[in-house]
């Protein structure tokens, strides 16, 4: 299917040209660019920007913020060699990888900053201090769009900052700094492949700055291009090739000691195969038949441990080995930037950021599992079939078919994102400064499942009979309905039906395959305008120091609108039906921020001061909320400053939490009465209704630098996140056990029984849970001189303490879990101990880096008991080793690989409960395997 492209497509992609071309204009223009011969290239354009650098976590610069802040320098993203800010993730323990990677109800191959493990959607992504907006119609926001080519830091602070930078700040802000200042020129090509010789990633990038009009006018560009091949099969790694499954027990719960469920190899459908088989609940003359080609009867061999879904060993058909490693991503991205100082106390600016990412990935192929109703005059039925339920008075049978001619189903993505700011920084005397700007955010998400199943079709098609005027197969409606018209079936679904054989694989015509087979489409634009102004500067003067204040306000508007095919809106294909959106809001905004030094070089201590921000918030969806912050900073003598901050911080729903219509999926949920696991269908939509979530968060610390040991800096910083009226959706599963085993009565309603068979379960968003995150972040860095360079050493470590989450008065902590079989937490749960310790070794001409970086083992799911509920429910830990290393060949050109997970650790068994269960389904462990990467970087 050739994909239409809008017109605002095609403007995106012209506008990333124009970027592109700008970049190699500047580059190639003139030679005046050139730094000087002797400076080391990866040292060149190391330095900050001119004037006062701002640290994120403050709005009062100069001042350093009492929350807790992580920088990643420049260098450190150049020893990587990242060149997508998803690779960056597993070296900061405090965040969480949420790239999804085979999940086709959530945005495909989207990578997501997740603090603390409460979900990205409480974690604020901010450019340049700028808020960035929402790149899907979720209102996630995928970090792959970012450029990497002109970052010059990141800093991450892991703690409430919403009275600083206002809603989704719950457990902090990621903050990416780009070098609008730069000038010069330069450039890099890099390439990276696993040892197995796929998830190839080529990647470049283009920068160009120059100052023009005696230093007053100043222009940067920079091109970056990124390709990630992926791997779209288990089966490429060794580890993968086991056919792992989480079974349910037959011999529970009559047989003593009988775990519920049993992870087991060879998993096989238990009625399922690629070319039919009877239901395992058929009457005895017809169970254990599968067809063979044509047809053809033959009897069909289950295994062991044999359940409704899976079984181990036996005839049944598999598609483990198809279940996902990584997408396939492709991303090209510019920005531009012109800034002219007006005079010496104005400067106007105006820049532009445009990025396309196109992700591909698939997912399993269309199964029926035991549940398709076969009538006893159907056209293809084999004849020793028809006669069983002759002799049995029956009218008709159930089978049981994996789609094999379908193919799998297809999930591809192009993603436009566009980002225009325009700004005007001022100074008023030699205290004050303000600044004004406006920000309009465009978004084109278009998004197509392919190798769909319209379901009305398919379910036509397969009752079909013999047409007693021809002979021939015809659908029963058709022949019934031998003229319809266009209002007894508006969708053509009679008219153009085509008798489908499901007996024997690759027994479904093409053209019966052209019939049912289709494609569900999503195409969306999104909107955000931001206008906002302030104002930051030195009030008085006090006997320990300057009060210095920052006030501003901010207005705000979004909009969403998506649209949809036909077939979505009815909810009538196999899997994934995206629904129409049409949402706005906007929000206005109002803060102050103040630093009052109370204590300077005095009895009680160095140093001493208070640092107090509050915000007020008027949504047109929910009404006004407050947040405020309240901080400290003291530091008793030199060597020694501790922190703390106490802060309210809020979440407001998005567009689409608010206004999404209901869409649906099906996934396996237990029943607990039977103990009997069905494919079923969950509804999910949003709510008008929703007030924002509100949050406590406490973090208090110490960062101690010795003079007696320069070049040492250790950090250590207790965190609490205390989160309330939290918007949630639960699973099917929590919905399910809270209804039948917590007697959560106010649940039972969402679900649909058919006699004590679960039909259907409704998980809508409501304002109804509560969530808990607390432990320890460690930090410790340590540079000396060596030789004629230094070696330079830095660990960051996080402990969880809590992750919990409390609905309807019941609590679970998933601090420890680290698998996400069964019910799951906020965000899946999290290991207790991350943490990674790196050395590097560098001079004016090379340097070499080794890093280890280990992931805590804990539990598959900490609901389980051992030996009750799983037979393993242990996931062990895994530490990973990295090396990297450069070499300047001349004062311009610098060459540089690396290697990742150096010793190939494959990851420990942590199986899902999906039609293609994942071996390693955990997102905390390595699943490539060793990569290399080897590129080349030069600067004139």
């Amino acid at each position: 299917m050739t994909k239409p492209r809008p017109n605002s497509y095609r403007r995106a992609i012209s506008g990333l040209t124009s970027t592109a071309s700008l970049a190699v204009a500047l580059a190639f223009g003139t030679p005046a660019f050139a730094q000087e011969a002797d400076v080391p290239v990866e040292a060149a354009n190391e330095a900050e920007a001119p004037g006062e650098i701002t640290i994120t976590g403050t709005r009062i610069s100069g001042f350093t913020a009492p929350t807790p802040v992580t920088t990643v320098s420049k260098l450190e993203l150049q020893d990587k060699g990242v060149r997508n800010l998803a690779d960056l993730i597993s070296d900061i323990p405090a965040l969480k990888a949420n790239q999804n990677t085979g999940t086709s109800s959530q945005p495909i191959g989207a990578s997501n900053l997740d603090l603390r493990g409460l979900g990205p959607n409480r974690t604020l992504l901010l450019v340049d201090g700028r808020r960035f907006a929402a790149t899907d119609p979720s209102g996630g926001v995928d970090i792959n769009v970012i450029p990497v080519g002109l970052i010059r830091r990141i800093d991450i602070v892991t703690g409430g900052a919403s009275a600083a930078y206002g809603s989704d700040a719950v457990s902090g802000v990621v903050n990416v700094v780009l070098d609008d200042r730069f000038e010069g020129f330069k450039g890099d090509v890099q390439y990276g492949v696993s040892t197995y010789g796929d998830v190839e990633t080529p990647g470049a990038s283009l920068t160009a700055g120059r100052a023009f009009v005696d230093g007053r006018l100043h222009i940067v560009a920079s091109a970056d291009y990124f390709r990630n091949g992926g791997q779209l099969a288990q089966e490429s790694r060794p580890w993968a090739r086991g056919d792992y499954a989480v079974l349910t027990n037959p011999a529970y719960p009559g047989t003593p000691g009988a775990p519920r469920q049993l992870i087991l190899p060879n998993a096989r459908f238990s009625q399922m195969t690629f070319s039919g088989v009877t239901a395992r609940n058929s009457i005895a003359a017809l169970r254990g038949i599968q067809f063979g080609p044509g047809g053809t009867v033959l009897p069909f061999n289950y295994g062991t441990t044999v359940g409704n879904v899976y079984m181990s060993g036996g005839d049944g058909a598999s598609l483990a080995a198809t279940s996902n490693i990584l997408p396939v991503l492709e991303r090209m991205s510019g920005y531009g930037r012109i800034t002219f100082d007006v005079s010496d106390t104005i400067s106007i600016y105006a820049d532009a950021l445009v990025s396309r990412a196109d992700i591909f990935s698939d997912g399993t192929t269309a199964t029926d599992n035991g549940n398709l109703v076969i009538r006893r005059d159907n056209a293809f039925l084999p004849s020793p079939i028809r006669d069983i339920l002759i002799a049995n008075n029956l009218n008709d049978f159930r089978i049981g078919r994996v789609a094999g001619e379908d193919g799998a189903f297809t999930n591809s993505v192009d993603n436009t994102v566009q980002r225009y700011g325009f700004g005007i920084d001022g100074k008023i005397g030699a205290s004050w400064k303000w600044n004004a700007f406006v920000q309009l955010s465009r978004n084109d998400y278009y998004r197509e499942d392919g190798n769909n199943r319209n379901e009305d079709r398919w379910l036509l098609g397969i009752d079909s009979v013999i047409n007693p005027a021809t002979g021939q197969p015809i659908c029963r409606a058709l022949l019934n309905n031998p003229n319809p018209t266009a209002a007894q079936d508006p969708y053509g679904n009679i008219r153009a039906c085509i008798p489908i054989n499901p007996f024997g694989a690759g027994s479904i015509s093409q053209a019966a395959l052209d019939y049912y087979k289709g494609t569900a489409v999503m195409m969306a634009r999104q909107r955000q305008d931001v206008y906002a102004v302030s104002l930051e500067g030195s009030v008085f003067d006090t006997w320990a120091g300057t009060v210095s204040l920052a006030v501003g306000a901010e207005y705000r508007s979004e909009t969403v609108r998506a649209d949809v095919d036909d077939v979505s809106v009815r909810r009538r294909w196999k899997t994934v039906n995206p629904q129409p959106l049409s949402g706005e809001l906007d929000v206005k905004e109002a803060f102050a921020e103040v630093v009052v030094p109370l204590l300077r070089d005095s009895g009680l201590g160095k140093h001493l001061d208070i640092n107090g921000a509050v915000r007020v918030t008027d949504y047109s969806t929910s009404g006004s909320v407050t947040t405020w912050k309240i901080g400290a900073n003291y530091t008793p003598f030199d060597d020694l400053r501790l922190r703390a901050t106490y802060s309210r911080d809020i979440r407001a729903a998005n567009i689409n939490e608010l206004f999404s219509g209901q869409s649906q999926f099906f996934n396996n949920i237990t029943n607990p009465d039977t103990n009997l696991v069905r494919n079923t269908l969950q509804l999910t939509g949003g709510n008008p209704n929703l007030t924002p979530e509100r949050a406590k968060a406490l973090t208090a610390g110490a960062v101690y630098q010795p003079s007696w040991a320069p070049g040492l800096r250790l950090a250590v910083d207790y965190y609490s996140i205390d989160l309330n009226n939290a918007i949630t959706s639960l699973t099917g599963q929590q919905i399910v056990d809270g209804c039948l085993i917590r007697d959560q009565a106010d649940l039972c309603s969402a679900i649909t029984f058919n006699g004590n068979v679960i039909e259907a379960v409704e998980a809508t968003l409501i304002n109804a849970a509560g969530a808990k995150s607390s432990g320890v972040d460690i930090e410790a860095s340590y540079s000396m001189p060596v030789g004629g360079g230094r070696l330079e050493t830095r660990a960051l470590v996080n402990y969880v303490e809590e992750l919990s989450i409390t609905v309807n008065g019941e609590t679970t902590d998933y601090a420890g879990q680290t698998g996400t079989t069964g019910t799951i937490g906020p965000a899946g749960g999290i290991p207790k101990w991350r943490g990674i310790l790196s050395t590097t070794y560098r001079d004016d001409r090379a340097s070499v880096g080794v890093a280890v970086r280990y992931v805590g083992g804990g539990l598959l799911n900490v609901s389980f008991e051992e030996g009750v509920d799983i037979d393993d429910n242990d996931v062990p830990a895994r530490a990973y080793v990295d090396l990297n290393a450069s070499y300047r060949i001349t004062p311009n050109v610098q060459i540089f690989g690396s290697i990742d997970n150096l010793l190939n650790q494959k990851p420990p068994l942590t199986p899902n409960a999906i039609t293609a269960p994942s071996y390693a389904s955990s997102v905390f462990y390595d699943r490539v395997g060793r990569f290399m990467t080897v590129g080349a970087r030069f600067s004139f």
